[in-house]
C-alpha cells in the first residue's frame, strides 16, 4: 500500500500527530509522586531520594561495612506477582537486607503494603524503608 500526500497534507498530519507529544522545548510532565529522575555514575535512578540512598550504600561498601550492593532485585511472589526492591545488601557476615527508598505517600500505597507482606511471608525478608 502506498500513501501519497502533498507537502501541505503531510505538514498538517505531522502537526496534528505531534501535538500530543512533548517537543524538546517543553517541560516534562509531573510524575505521580513528583519524583525527578536523575543519573549518578552512569546509573539512572527513579528519584533523587533513591540516588542519595545508593550513594550512601556505596560509601558504606567502600568503608567495608557492606560486601555487596545490588540494585533493582526482583522477587517472584504467588499469583504471578513480582516485587522489585530498590536495593539488596549483604554485610561481611552474610546478613542480607532488602532496602527500599520510599516517600511517606508511597509507603501508604495498598499495593506496596500487600507486596511487602508477601515478601516477608514467602522470602522471609523484612523490607527496610528509608
Amino acid at each position: 500500500m502506498v500513501l501519497r500526500m502533498s507537502e501541505e497534507e503531510y505538514a498538517e498530519w505531522v502537526s496534528r500527530n505531534s501535538a500530543n507529544r512533548r517537543s524538546a522545548g517543553e517541560t516534562p510532565r509531573r510524575t505521580k509522586y513528583g519524583n525527578q529522575r536523575v543519573e549518578i555514575d552512569g546509573k539512572k535512578f527513579d528519584s533523587k531520594h533513591e540516588a542519595e540512598v545508593y550513594a550512601g550504600l556505596m560509601l558504606r561498601k567502600r568503608a567495608g561495612e557492606l560486601k555487596l550492593v545490588l540494585r533493582q532485585v526482583s522477587f517472584d511472589l504467588p499469583g504471578n506477582i513480582r516485587y522489585v526492591a530498590d536495593f539488596v545488601t549483604m554485610d561481611p557476615a552474610g546478613n542480607i537486607e532488602v532496602i527500599d527508598a520510599k516517600s511517606a505517600a508511597t509507603r501508604k500505597n495498598r499495593v506496596y503494603i500487600n507486596k511487602k507482606k508477601q515478601v516477608k511471608s514467602e522470602w522471609g525478608f523484612e523490607i527496610r524503608e528509608v
